[in-house]
């Protein structure tokens, strides 16, 4: 099966961007050091965010106190950077998005070691109201927002429904990426684009704020629930005993807020079993983690 050329594109681009921070991490301690004295962990891009961090500070807290290391956090540009960075040492563990995950393990050999479940988790099209758009077939030739190339709610599974539909997300439409999940829906509020792929979660925090105005741009299609809201992956040399303290820590632990923070119901040791839906999925869309895994 051939890798979607817009993907294929990205992971090119990825791969490139790898040789060039593995040249430039040669002298990093963490690089060589499966027990580092201090953890770097990557966070989501997730929204255009000022507060991300502190709005992390529960999760980071749990792996810190699985650890018993300091953790130093590194906000990432995209999904994609923090395979880049774990590949070539710069980052140890990561809070991810579960899609790309089996891309992530294929590409950079990292490890996912928990996911949170029980979110109330989907993709949405949120269009404006004004451009007569009711249905994912009327999305044809428009103009749309996508999140970030990695994102499971806003890029993978959207484009997964439209593939559905019988639209493809490479020539039927004008795609973009935003960014973020709140600068997809801001450029429908401006006008920018007609209609932006996010999940229901961040589109409806936005209305509730009154950032946004339900009655201006509305969901117009909605995939099924997400079983899976999001991972913490390690590099793939981390020190084992330090990747299990924060299995141990996440599932066992005082979680309560940091199970508020991605809105899930539990944590639990990731299982292979987990991205078997998102494998498909990846197949579905064109794209060969096999073939990849051996770039």
């Amino acid at each position: 099966m051939s890798i979607n050329p817009t993907l294929r594109r990205t992971v090119a681009v990825a791969a490139c961007a790898v040789t060039l921070c593995g040249a430039a991490a040669c002298g990093d301690s963490s690089a060589e050091n499966g027990a580092p004295d201090v953890l770097k962990m990557g966070l989501p891009p997730a929204e255009a965010n000022a507060n991300l961090q502190a709005k992390f500070e529960p999760v980071t807290s749990l792996v810190a106190a699985g650890t018993g290391k300091s953790v130093e956090v590194k906000p990432t540009s995209d999904y994609l950077s923090i395979v880049e960075a774990m590949r070539s040492g710069l980052i140890d563990v990561a809070a991810f998005s579960p899609f790309p995950t089996p891309l992530a393990e294929a590409v950079a050999g990292v490890e996912p070691l928990v996911v949170a479940k029980g979110a109330a988790y989907s993709s949405v099209f949120v269009c404006r109201t004004d451009r007569g758009i009711d249905s994912l077939d009327d999305l044809r030739g428009r103009r749309i927002a996508f999140v970030d190339a990695g994102s499971t709610s806003g890029n993978y599974i959207p484009k997964l429904l439209l593939k559905r539909a019988g639209i493809d997300p490479e020539i039927d439409i004008e795609g973009s990426y935003a960014g973020g999940h709140d600068t997809a829906e801001l450029a429908v509020k401006q006008g920018s684009v007609d209609c932006a792929a996010d999940a229901r979660s961040s589109y409806q925090t936005m209305v509730d704020k009154g950032v946004i105005d339900g009655a201006a741009q509305t969901i117009v299609a909605e995939s099924d629930p997400i079983p899976v809201s999001l991972v913490v992956i390690a590099r793939k040399d981390l020190d084992p005993a330090i990747s299990q303290g924060i299995v141990d820590a996440f599932v066992n632990g005082d979680n309560a807020a940091a199970l508020g923070v991605v809105g899930a119901t539990s944590f639990e040791k990731a299982q292979d079993s987990d991205f078997t839906i998102f494998r498909d999925a990846a197949s579905e869309l064109g794209v060969d983690l096999e073939e990849l895994s051996r770039k």
